[in-house]
């Protein structure tokens, strides 16, 4: 498997002749075997990202919000989860990724 190119797109029904082709040069440059392997599926998705690529924890009344992970998601949600879980419990304030702005919207 391989997957998450860095083309900034809102399509999430359709992979582009551009995303296939970075995916699979990086594949194969990887090892050239790869040229002789066969596509068993391609998908796409989106990722929610803000306009600086950067996770932000929001909260609105009683809920909050945990957003903006990108690409690197699954290398810093350990951290936020352990940050949310401070702002709920503790009430405790993480200004690098809580935003004062409630216009700030997550781009998806």
């Amino acid at each position: 498997m391989i997957g998450a190119t860095m083309i900034e797109s809102d399509e999430s029904t359709r992979i582009s002749v551009r995303s296939a082709l970075e995916l699979l040069s990086a594949a194969y440059a990887v090892h050239p075997a790869f040229g002789e392997a066969a596509i068993v599926e391609m998908g796409t998705g989106v990722r929610a990202a803000f306009p600086d690529n950067l996770p932000r924890i929001r909260s609105h009344r009683d809920i909050v919000y945990v957003n903006g992970l990108y690409r690197h998601g699954f290398l810093v949600a350990p951290s936020l989860a352990c940050m949310t879980a401070e702002v709920v419990l503790h009430n405790r304030y993480f200004p690098e990724v809580m935003s004062e702005d409630p216009r700030e919207r997550c781009l998806a």
